[in-house]
């Protein structure tokens, strides 16, 4: 009875002070008996939360009633920790809810003021929710980017496991264009109440900047991770005819840090965004590192071009009639030489200019080094023409006009001295916009070509409803078209369409003296390609191209060639019964070219157990790895003539011995590839 009525008077004191000064500050302020497990709150806080009011004092379970129920597991253990003496001290941030239901976050912290046999007795303290206002996104009641912070570095230290996501909905700008920015808000509010429903209590959601949210998946499985996603992007596709991107990352097998972890996620979900959106994406280090490269390479080409066009320059490949093979004009191709990386292709770094806008200023520079080139080769060829690539970024550009005549003028051209490609794989629907472009560039004698024609969209359109002067067949029409058979009907019917609406036909890719004989027969009007000669510097292009032009020669002797064509089909013939031989191996074998990647030859087990059987024009990375862009583990720098190169790759639980070197295939180089089951299960 004694004991009861110290503990009592001990007590007294501390809530006194909660009645004094309950009514006068903002926070709410509490007392807890530790043994009897009762709270003794200021007044104010039963006007917001449904606690019961008993002589301003109730129970721990009453409090815990009060408690987001994805909080009350960390309240409940962190009070059974006070009971127990193993802490004197409380340090919380969670979710109450107040009488509207409503989940609002708040900010608890207590500390010991009173000891018996060592262990607290009383705990005194406040909930504030003024505190964590700053942690709060006011949108959508999440906890923010500050948090999830602390959070991780906890996790780190604990050794915690699990998957981080962020997520962001698709095209979000362009909703908020559309439907207004409080529409937009009501979507990023749905989108966090899903994800929020489908999270289990040790997970947590917080909203990031823009469109994003974070979800941390304590716990989660590579696959539980994916699950929770789908579960994700069904709801809210329903709901909202949305759609949600994410990225994840794995920890700690993927990252031992915040920083990293957010980056790495982000770089995820940017990547499920380029790949057409609506999809989740695993952080991968060779992405990622992909995606370094880019950086590096955008920021150093920024620098070239601030340098004056530093390590780019210019090859030039010839064009010829197709009658007699004399020289008529070179088309002009922009390269680029990178101080850390070497030799860039066009394929890399042309992509980069168009993101980030420099090919205006990079297609200004090509205009302006291509006219003056033609200008000092028309001295010795006086009709000798330009051809010169833009992009549709120049073609919407509204000073192209200005640009192009300006580049003629300091060259001191004629505007029939150039022709203007122009690429088909860009969509040119606009045709008022773009016939009107094209008129006022003819009106001063500049020509326009679509490249790579037959390879894009509404190839026969364009014949009907744009102002062109010339078509460029493309390098994929021109293969094995000696064997006749569709390709060359095909090309047939196009050449004679385009002549019936008085176009030009340029067919590109020429690269054998087959090639060369049948489109000779089809009469296109001028040929490209490596068989009358590469793209060279302007000095070689002079010695190979121009000096024999001066005289009116063929740049190429097709009688020279047909000799030297007819000794590789002999060889061709003899090696037969060598490729026979390579298809009866139980090795996967393919042999393909050194710099394009393009296949020249897969043996019969490759092919089965690929699924593909015509593999003409595609290159190995797209057949034995389904990768776009080539294979991030390629080591093809590391090759040599004649001696084997060998690697161990450990795929499916398989390891397999891979062999490859550099040869010479039908008198071109080429990179042969074996590919052997060691027969060790992993």
């Amino acid at each position: 009875m004694q004991r009861e009525q110290d503990r009592q008077a001990k007590l007294r004191p501390y809530v006194e002070i909660l009645s004094f000064w309950g009514e006068s500050i903002e926070d709410y302020l509490f007392v807890l008996d530790v043994e009897q497990q009762q709270f003794y709150f200021s007044s104010c806080i039963w006007e917001k939360y449904p606690l019961p009011f008993l002589d301003i004092s109730f129970g721990i379970e009453d409090w815990i009633s009060v408690i987001d129920v994805r909080d009350r597991n960390r309240v409940a253990e962190k009070l059974e920790e006070i009971k127990n003496g193993q802490t004197d001290q409380i340090s919380l941030e969670h979710r109450m809810i107040d009488r509207k239901g409503v989940s609002v976050w708040v900010n608890c912290i207590g500390k010991c003021v009173s000891y018996e046999e060592g262990k607290p007795s009383i705990i005194a303290g406040s909930i504030s929710e003024n505190v964590v206002s700053k942690k709060i996104d006011q949108l959508t009641g999440l906890q923010n980017q500050t948090v999830l912070e602390k959070i991780f570095q906890d996790a780190f230290q604990k050794n915690e496991t699990g998957y981080f996501l962020m997520l962001g909905i698709d095209d979000f700008k362009n909703v908020n264009d559309k439907y207004g920015r409080k529409y937009g808000d009501e979507q990023l509010k749905k989108l966090a109440e899903i994800i929020d429903k489908n999270l289990d209590y040790d997970s947590q959601l917080y909203r990031l900047d823009g469109d994003k949210f974070g979800a941390n998946l304590v716990g989660y499985t590579k696959d539980s991770a994916k699950a929770f996603y789908d579960r994700i992007k069904t709801d809210f596709s329903i709901q909202t005819y949305s759609t949600v991107s994410a990225g994840a990352v794995g920890y700690p097998m993927d990252v031992n840090n915040y920083h990293n972890l957010y980056q790495y996620a982000e770089d995820a979900l940017n990547q499920s965004k380029q790949q057409g959106k609506n999809k989740l994406s695993f952080f991968s280090l060779d992405n990622y590192k992909g995606h370094l490269f880019f950086i590096d390479l955008k920021e150093e080409i920024l620098e070239s071009i601030k340098n004056n066009f530093e390590g780019f320059y210019i090859y030039y490949q010839p064009v010829v009639k197709n009658e007699d093979g004399t020289l008529v004009k070179s088309e002009a191709l922009m390269r680029w030489r990178s101080k850390q990386y070497g030799e860039i292709s066009p394929v890399v770094f042309i992509p980069i200019l168009e993101q980030t806008g420099l090919i205006l200023e990079a297609g200004k520079w090509i205009l302006e080094q291509a006219t003056k080139q033609c200008c000092q080769w028309r001295e010795f060829l006086p009709n000798f023409r330009m051809n010169i690539n833009l992009s549709y970024i120049q073609l919407k550009d509204k000073r192209l006009m200005e640009i192009v005549f300006d580049a003629l003028k300091k060259a001191n051209l004629p505007g029939s001295a150039i022709i203007l490609e122009v690429t088909e794989s860009i969509q040119l629907q606009d045709y008022s916009y773009f016939n009107l472009l094209f008129y006022q560039l003819n009106k001063k004698g500049i020509q326009i070509s679509i490249d790579d024609f037959g390879t894009g969209y509404s190839s026969l359109g364009y014949l009907k409803e744009l102002r062109v002067d010339e078509i460029k067949i493309d390098r994929c029409f021109v293969k094995s078209i000696q064997e006749g058979g569709y390709n060359s009907h095909l090309i047939k019917n196009m050449i004679e369409l385009a002549h019936s609406v008085n176009i030009r036909v340029c067919v590109e890719g020429v690269e054998t003296i087959e090639e060369r004989t049948v489109l000779q027969k089809l009469s296109p009007d001028v040929i490209q390609g490596y068989y009358f000669g590469k793209p060279e510097t302007p000095d070689v292009f002079y010695e190979k191209f121009i000096t024999k032009a001066k005289s009116g020669q063929p740049i190429v002797d097709d009688g020279e060639r047909k000799v030297v064509s007819e000794k590789n089909n002999l060889l061709q013939k003899n090696s037969k019964n060598y490729l026979n031989l390579l298809d009866e191996l139980d090795d996967i074998i393919y042999v393909c070219d050194v710099e394009t990647y393009e296949l020249y030859y897969i043996n019969k087990l490759g092919q089965k157990l690929t699924g593909v059987y015509d593999y003409t024009g595609k290159k190995c990375y797209e057949v034995f790895q389904r990768e776009e862009g080539g294979c991030s583990d390629c080591e093809r720098e590391c090759l040599e003539q004649g001696t084997f190169h060998t690697k161990i790759k450990k795929e499916k639980n398989v390891e397999f011995l891979i062999k490859e070197k550099l040869i010479t295939w039908n008198g071109k180089p080429a990179r042969l590839q074996i590919v052997a089951d060691n027969g060790i299960k992993i």
